[in-house]
């Protein structure tokens, strides 16, 4: 991390800046370099145009590009003529000891920084990979370099909710994921009370009534869980904490303790990755995780008020979408409804999140991937097109997208809470949401018990009145939804 006293740190973010990019730019005069992070789809087409602006008017700055982009395809983000240098994975120390090296024009020095991507006369210089540092070991963070209201979100569980970070990296070795690669399967987190110490700092800042925490996998370690709900507690922080990411087969090994204290410090939901309601498909991504376990985490959170949303893959390079794509699928769907029949016994209160499969690079099916089809792009350019949602897999009917899309459409509904997002808006909004919701739910609910997935116009419907609402919201800012 950077030395405060000796550099002057500018956050830029759209949240705080509507005019992000020229502010970039002015921000640029005098400035020791430029760092972005970057990742694929529309956010790459936009660290581009920023960076290249920037290159044209000074030439000279260096530019350093982060994030997965830089992580997971290291060479194509190097080689661009606007590019500098690059960060492979975690930046905090690296970042640091990049900015020291330039500070002192000391650049024979820069084969020393790991993670580092760089040039030199002409050639593509790419330091040693590590796994994932320690954190709790970080100074603390300078809190007031951003204002923290511009982040501020309505979402299901609170009205003025932050998302924070909390740990790094993960231990475990799914097959379509890039983190056992990126990270070595390490994981590293902040300890309980370096959380919380950093949760009553940003409540002297800003007045929050939840938090959302991003992490990859926040559950890794049952203590580290405990002490900080507990530490809620003790501290009388009372907020609600939810979209906190498990996974099923460590969550169901958690004491009773442990869930009663979590429900009582105010977790609200968590994110699991299930993938799939097939034994076989689970074995195939390395998951080892079962379906019991996903049933049994639903029996939990059932207990003890806690919401889950299930992550679920479909179109995954098996052996029998190599075969016979539309049985594949066919069966791929049945044991989806399957797994949300079972899950949805006590009624829809939890809700599952389905992505059609889209190849990472740098994950282990990456390679298998291209074996059987995929066409990985070419170029950049190829690479801020390219978006999971909708990637061009081969194997997957093309009619199977729009059933993915329906079928989120349909789980999403059902489990919807408008609650605070009601309280947030003037009552000539509110008051004809909840008989309009009402509705579609009913029609949801008739779409999955009928196991019908065609035909989406409720669904056209829906997302017309959002996108309305948020044009709407843009120009009277009444909200910060989340998404």
């Amino acid at each position: 991390m950077l030395d405060l006293s000796k550099y002057d740190v500018k956050i830029i973010t759209i949240n705080e800046y509507p005019n992000a990019e020229e502010v970039v730019l002015e921000e640029c005069e005098g400035a020791m370099c430029l760092g972005i992070s970057v990742i694929s789809g529309f956010p790459l087409k936009v660290a581009r145009r920023v960076s290249e602006k920037v290159k044209e008017k000074y030439p000279k700055l260096p530019i350093v590009w982060g994030g997965w982009l830089a992580t997971t395809l290291p060479e194509e983000a190097l080689k661009l003529p606007f590019v500098d240098y690059i960060c492979m994975g975690q930046g905090e120390r690296f970042f640091g000891r990049l900015i020291d090296v330039l500070s002192r024009n000391r650049l024979e020095e820069l084969k020393d920084i790991p993670r580092l991507g760089y040039k030199k006369n002409g050639e593509l210089i790419l330091s040693q990979r590590e796994g994932t540092d320690s954190l709790d070991d970080l100074p603390e963070y300078n809190l007031d370099l951003v204002n923290w209201e511009k982040y501020l979100e309505i979402t299901d569980f609170g009205k003025r909710v932050l998302r924070i970070t909390t740990s790094y990296g993960c231990p475990h070795r799914c097959a379509f994921c890039c983190e056992p690669l990126s990270s070595k399967r390490m994981w590293k987190g902040e300890t309980a009370e370096q959380i919380l110490d950093r949760v009553k700092e940003l409540r002297k800042r800003v007045d929050i009534d939840g938090l959302m925490i991003v992490d990859s996998n926040f559950f890794v370690s049952e203590k580290r869980a405990v002490d900080f709900f507990q530490g809620l507690l003790d501290n009388d922080i009372h907020i609600k904490v939810g979209q906190v990411n498990g996974r099923t087969n460590v969550m169901v090994r958690f004491a009773p303790s442990t869930w009663e204290l979590m429900e009582k410090a105010g977790l609200y939901n968590i994110l699991v990755g299930a993938e799939s309601g097939s034994e076989q498909t689970l074995s195939f991504v390395n998951k080892d995780a079962t379906v019991e376990d996903t049933y049994k985490l639903v029996k939990l959170c059932d207990k003890y008020h806690v919401q889950m949303g299930a992550s679920i893959i479909v179109g995954l390079p098996t052996d029998d979408y190599a075969k016979d794509p539309e049985k594949a699928f066919q069966a791929d769907l049945e044991s989806v409804i399957d797994l949300y029949n079972g899950i949805s016994e006590g009624g829809f209160k939890h809700h599952l999140i389905v992505f059609a499969f889209g190849p990472l690079p740098f994950s282990p099916l990456w390679e298998r991937s291209i074996e059987i089809g995929f066409k990985p792009p070419k170029d950049i350019d190829g690479w801020s097109t390219y978006a999971l949602r909708d990637a061009d897999v081969p194997w997957i009917p093309k009619k199977a997208y729009q059933k993915v899309v329906l079928l989120n459409y349909v789980s999403m509904v059902l489990s919807m809470d408008l609650t605070f997002l009601l309280a947030s808006i003037p009552s000539f909004f509110s008051i004809p949401v909840k008989p309009t919701l009402a509705l579609f739910k009913k029609i949801a609910s008739w779409r999955f018990h009928k196991k019908y997935l065609e035909f989406p116009l409720d669904m056209w419907i829906f997302y017309g009145i959002m996108y309305s609402f948020k044009k709407i919201n843009q120009v009277f800012k009444m909200v910060n939804i989340t998404g």
